[in-house]
């Protein structure tokens, strides 16, 4: 079970975002997603913090440049906790892990962009199964919506699935 790109924002050349975004693609996380759905929450829980942590140490030593965080904060903000966070400059790389949960997509990318709204944003949605009944196809299409509204605001965007 491959990281695969199923969505990046239109006609960016080779930036920093498309050589994170790319250098992503292809990783292989089945150790941690697979039959992910035939566990208890709380140990999806954990397996899901497993492959967070494991996202985070490739960012470190491929990306070194950047300050990478797991579940970080905010200043100011008490509850939202970003799961990977990259700054180097202004450009601000956040990678949100969900479930393809339809609805949980924009909800993440608004919120965040919202909070960091004066910085150059490269956003990641990085979805893998949730249950049966939650559509992968949905989640794709609102991918397409989130690349529409981050291009609006110069930002840049990929919707990227564990499959």
């Amino acid at each position: 079970m491959k990281i695969a790109k199923k969505v990046i924002t239109k006609n960016i050349k080779d930036n920093w975002f498309t050589k994170i975004v790319n250098s992503l693609e292809g990783i292989d996380c089945g150790i941690y997603v697979k039959d992910l759905i035939k566990l208890s929450q709380s140990k999806q829980k954990i397996k899901v913090s497993e492959l967070q942590g494991f996202i985070v140490e490739y960012l470190k030593s491929k990306f070194p440049e950047y300050n990478w965080h797991s579940e970080y904060k905010i200043d100011g903000v008490k509850r939202d906790l970003i799961d990977i966070y990259g700054e180097k400059n202004d450009n601000v790389f956040i990678i949100e892990l969900d479930k393809w949960r339809a609805d949980q997509i924009p909800k993440k990318v608004i919120s965040r962009t919202a909070l960091l709204i004066n910085k150059n944003i490269g956003f990641v949605s990085l979805c893998y199964g949730g249950t049966p009944s939650m559509s992968k196809a949905e989640s794709i299409k609102y991918f397409s919506y989130c690349e529409i509204v981050m291009s609006k605001l110069n930002n840049f965007y990929s919707g990227l699935i564990i499959e």
